[in-house]
């Protein structure tokens, strides 16, 4: 007897030990080597539900570029596929859903079409858990991971006869215009994770600049806010139930603070320089004796990187920077894409001079854009608000055009020290890179001929903008 307990309680350490390895806890801020063509094998857990990875993305924020390491490419992609992998699921109910309080997946993207991660959603809604996808009819068309996560999912909103169901099925569904609005495009991009690795993390947010495609590893620069809040996750989750029902709500436009952070929500109609939040935070700046930055001269810092600047938005935000500049304040500026009247705006040689600004692209030789800065966020550290020592950060999905009005976009505003600082550093080290150029592609001979070579307006699909669109995907 005493032989045979022995030999029991060695194989309940052996049990015990191969579950505590596959649960144990992996450096939170390595993400693996996972490409986007990567095919995650299903995986039998040894507890109902439990993942094949142990990893949660950490609550800061992180940049991708497109020029630089495998690693760096992947910077977002990867830590985003590693949660995926990382979430919880249980036991399913007979039709096959996950149960209440199995873990969540949900996501809202403009363009999905990346293997590795359409196959991790699908073994994670195998192992139990609730995901729910919602993107863009018209930007997946051809896409066929996108296909094949909508044939394996389904499409439906909750199981047929079980309204009750909403919140556990799972499927992937499509928007023809703004999800929420009339007409517009559905260019949000967060991502929620709920019951993440081996201690069963919840609220997860990922709002980012970066769709679910191959491309955005390979030929975007993009940025992405985390965050581990059960405010921001409620706020997020609210939006996300409107999302997929694809049917105009009212009110479109929300604003709500959660702590340090003000979560906006598009679309915005009859959008105008009024109503325009970056706007609204523009005029809380004040340009001398601030106490934050680090400046000896005391200047409010404003750092600015946006794909697109163009249009009557394009244009009362570069008047609104331009007279921020005469008070002052200290700017520097970097896109991708722009249009005369602003460039000439941000760029005029009179009062304090032209506004350091740089186009942050890769051309091919025929001068066509195949790589470029697809971040949106800005940083103002210093005066704002009524504080001489504010650090703000406003990062999201939203381009500076009157066209981000119209659809359904994010955007984050948070009072964060060492959020405003890691932008900042993201911002030095993508303005000293090679693909940063003077406007016009490094037209250097006048100012007025640099100026000739922007268009009035950017022409997309067309010329030099070939593979741009509109709100840069």
């Amino acid at each position: 007897m005493s032989v045979r307990r022995t030999s029991a309680v060695l194989t309940m350490v052996a049990l015990l030990a191969s579950i505590l390895s596959v649960a144990g806890v992996s450096n939170a801020n390595a993400a693996p080597p996972a490409s986007a063509g990567q095919q995650p094998a299903l995986v039998r857990a040894a507890v109902a539900g439990q993942p094949p990875a142990n990893y949660v993305i950490p609550a800061t924020s992180f940049y991708s570029f497109p020029n630089r390491t495998k690693t760096e490419k992947g910077a977002i992609r990867n830590r985003v596929y590693s949660t995926i992998r990382s979430v919880w699921g249980g036991p399913k109910t007979p039709a096959g859903n996950a149960r209440n309080g199995n873990g969540t997946i949900r996501m809202a993207t403009w363009s999905f079409n990346d293997w590795g991660v359409a196959r991790a959603l699908v073994n994670a809604r195998e192992r139990g858990v609730s995901v729910q996808i919602v993107g863009a009819k018209s930007a997946n068309t051809d896409f066929r991971p996108w296909k094949y996560l909508k044939r394996k999912l389904g499409h439906r909103l909750y199981q047929p006869g079980h309204p009750g169901t909403r919140d556990t099925v799972s499927f992937a569904r499509e928007c023809r215009g703004s999800c929420r609005g009339a007409g517009g495009t559905p260019h949000a991009k967060y991502f929620m994770f709920d019951n993440v690795g081996s201690r069963h993390v919840r609220n997860v947010v990922v709002q980012s600049s970066m769709n679910l495609t191959k491309f955005a590893v390979e030929g975007q620069w993009n940025q992405a806010e985390v965050s581990w809040s059960k405010a921001v996750y409620a706020q997020f989750m609210g939006i996300f139930r409107q999302t997929r029902i694809g049917r105009a709500v009212s009110p479109t436009y929300r604003r709500s603070t959660a702590g340090s952070i003000t979560n906006i929500f598009f679309p915005l109609p009859r959008g105008r320089a009024s109503n325009d939040p970056v706007m609204r935070a523009l005029n809380q700046t004040s340009c001398t004796r601030a106490t934050a930055g680090g400046n000896a001269n005391r200047r409010t810092k404003i750092r600015i990187i946006n794909y697109a600047i163009y249009g009557d938005r394009g244009t009362w935000i570069a008047k609104k920077l331009r007279n921020l500049w005469s008070r002052g304040c200290d700017i520097k500026i970097l896109y991708a894409v722009s249009s005369r009247p602003v460039v000439s705006i941000l760029r005029s040689a009179s009062g304090r001079g032209r506004i350091p600004m740089k186009q942050s692209v890769i051309t091919n030789g025929r001068r066509e854009i195949v790589k470029y800065n697809h971040s949106k966020w800005m940083t103002i550290t210093g005066r704002w608000g009524g504080s001489s020592g504010t650090y703000m950060t406003m990062s999201g999905s939203a381009n500076w055009s009157a066209f981000a009005f119209t659809g359904d976009e994010q955007i984050q505003q948070i009072r964060s020290r060492t959020q405003a600082i890691r932008h900042n550093s993201n911002f030095n080290k993508t303005w000293t890179q090679k693909s940063s150029h003077a406007p016009g592609f490094g037209t250097h001979a006048s100012e007025a001929r640099m100026l000739a070579s922007i268009p009035v307006q950017p022409t997309f699909g067309k010329g030099i903008y070939k593979y741009l669109t509109p709100n840069g995907g």
